[in-house]
């Protein structure tokens, strides 16, 4: 396997990738920004006095007022303000998800060291962290337990002074050593790639989208109890709301597609890392067969799984949204088929 060039393809779809959230984000800023203007300026035709004039003449009216002279500053305020308000709401997800060992802790992980490991398998977990660590030059990152019998890992932290390795019961159960080594060298890749962080980032930029939500209800809200607004106004208000929702909602949904797609470069990126460290390419191809041939599960019970699923070794989804490539597309990938 050709691990540079993988890891140059992927860097490069990544930056692609990020640029159409930024597109997105700007867009959807700037159609919030459209649809409150327009729609006040078509409640204010509705008020008395422009009767003899009908829906699509109001309609076009209030968009040449929002891009005239007088308005369009009003306009880009209104968007800079929409940008600004999913900015703050993205900041506050990437706070919230930052935490590494909270992460793994939701899941119910328990801390393996020198002191708590107990069975040959649990120090066999640790030994492999540390060599793993230690061929990418990386601080040795915490390893936790998952208690789940579907085979599963993830990395996560805001760097790598403070990332932690997670790995499930299954996955100790049903890997061999140089299986292990692989997986985790895997995530280990995920820490050295800056994926964790990418992670967080990700995540917060589709939570940072849901502002739009919030956003649509204010409006709801402020038309439904407005009394100087004539009748035909507050649904015309009403209806800017369900827009700004529906924005919000093709928002969310193409920020999702996104995401998965994101992910699944960096699983290439990682798989291309976890040769390099350890050299073996047979240990992470063995790994994905036994998930591809044994029959076995990757599927997580806890609530947390689904939305950390970007950040899993083995994901969960359709093809639209699937956040990780078919077992069969990386093992081909590992052996440069």
């Amino acid at each position: 396997m050709d691990f540079r060039e993988h890891q140059d393809r992927a860097k490069k779809n990544s930056r692609i990738i990020w640029f159409l959230y930024i597109l997105l984000l700007l867009v959807s800023s700037f159609l919030i920004g459209w649809t409150l203007l327009v729609g006040l300026n078509l409640a204010e035709l509705y008020q008395p006095g422009y009767e003899k004039y009908g829906f699509l003449d109001k309609f076009l009216a209030s968009n040449r007022y929002a891009f005239n002279a007088k308005q369009i500053t009003t306009l880009l305020g209104i968007s800079a303000i929409a940008f600004i308000v999913q900015g703050l709401t993205t900041v506050f997800g990437f706070m919230k998800k930052s935490n590494g060992h909270k992460v793994a802790l939701a899941f119910g992980g328990i801390l393996i060291n020198e002191d708590s490991a107990e069975t040959l398998e649990q120090k066999q977990a640790l030994n492999i962290v540390t060599e793993q660590a230690l061929a990418a030059s990386i601080p040795t990152p915490s390893l936790y337990l998952i208690p789940e019998q579907g085979i599963n890992a993830f990395a996560a932290g805001k760097k790598s002074d403070d990332a932690i390795v997670a790995i499930t019961q299954g996955a100790m159960d049903n890997f061999n050593r140089n299986e292990l080594s692989g997986v985790i060298a895997h995530e280990i890749g995920h820490i050295v790639n800056q994926d964790i962080k990418l992670n967080i980032q990700i995540s917060a930029f589709v939570f940072g989208f849901t502002a739009l939500f919030f956003l649509a209800r204010f409006v709801f809200y402020q038309a439904a109890y407005n009394r100087r607004m004539d009748g035909r106004a507050k649904l015309i208000m009403f209806a800017v709301a369900t827009v700004i929702g529906i924005i919000g909602a093709l928002t969310v949904w193409l920020g999702r597609i996104l995401q998965a797609a994101m992910s699944r470069q960096r699983e290439y990126l990682a798989d291309a890392s976890a040769v390099q460290f350890t050299r073996y390419p047979q240990g992470l191809v063995q790994a994905f067969e036994v998930l591809e041939n044994g029959g076995k599960s990757s599927k997580m019970e806890n609530p947390s799984s689904k939305e950390y699923a970007h950040a899993m070794m083995f994901g969960i989804g359709g093809e639209l949204f699937a956040t990780h490539p078919p077992l069969k597309e990386r093992i081909n990938r590992i052996q440069n088929k």
